[in-house]
Order: structure tokens, then C-alpha cells, then sequence
């Protein structure tokens, strides 16, 4: 899946694409869903990776994936997340179980 289908797919589960973090998001998955089955993928190596990519540090990477993630659980996306990719959620998920179950269906879908 290239990143351009990951955005389709964020607008579809309802992610805001104004947020600072919204590039680095498709990055951070589109990195995630390439490594083979995912078992040994580390977030802080995503996020250095992604901070090389875009030329910022791993903590502004941190920070505004955290940060939209924080907006979108605010918001009560958890119908939409969970009609797409019917991962059943019953509260914000942490930044790696989002990451991990997006990369997991888009590489189910491949």
C-alpha cells in the first residue's frame, strides 16, 4: 500500500489530516507496514526513521503523532476505526497498538 492509499485510509477511519502529525503518521505506517509480519517492529525505530525522513528530532515525532492521536480519540472515532478495520476498541488505543493494527490490515489487505 503506498501512502497515498494510507491517507485514503486515515480520512476514512476519520483522522484529521490539518494536524502536524498527520505526515509523519502515514510515514510511521507506511514504514510499519512494509516490514515483513511486523513481529520485531520497535516504535522508536519508526519514529527515528520517520525523524530522519522529515529532518526533525524523534521527540517532535513523538509528540505530534501522540498529539493527533489524543484529538482523534477525543472525538469518538472509535465507530469508524472499528467499522474499517474491525479491530474492536473500547477506548483510546496507545500510539503502537494504533500503528501496529493499521500496519497489520493494510498488510492483510495486500
Amino acid at each position: 500500500m503506498n501512502k497515498n492509499q494510507i491517507s485514503e485510509l486515515l480520512a476514512q477511519i476519520g483522522i484529521n489530516p490539518a494536524y502536524k502529525g498527520y505526515s509523519y503518521l502515514i510515514h510511521v505506517i507506511y514504514l510499519a507496514s512494509s516490514e515483513g509480519d511486523g513481529t520485531f517492529l520497535t516504535l522508536k525505530r519508526l519514529y527515528a526513521d520517520t525523524s530522519q525522513h522529515f529532518n526533525v528530532s524523534p521527540d517532535s515525532i513523538q509528540h505530534s503523532v501522540r498529539t493527533l492521536l489524543d484529538a482523534y480519540w477525543n472525538q469518538d472515532n472509535t465507530k469508524y476505526f472499528y467499522d474499517t478495520v474491525k479491530y474492536p476498541v473500547h477506548g483510546p488505543l496507545p500510539p503502537k497498538e494504533f500503528i501496529s493494527v493499521l500496519s497489520n490490515y493494510i498488510r492483510r489487505k495486500q
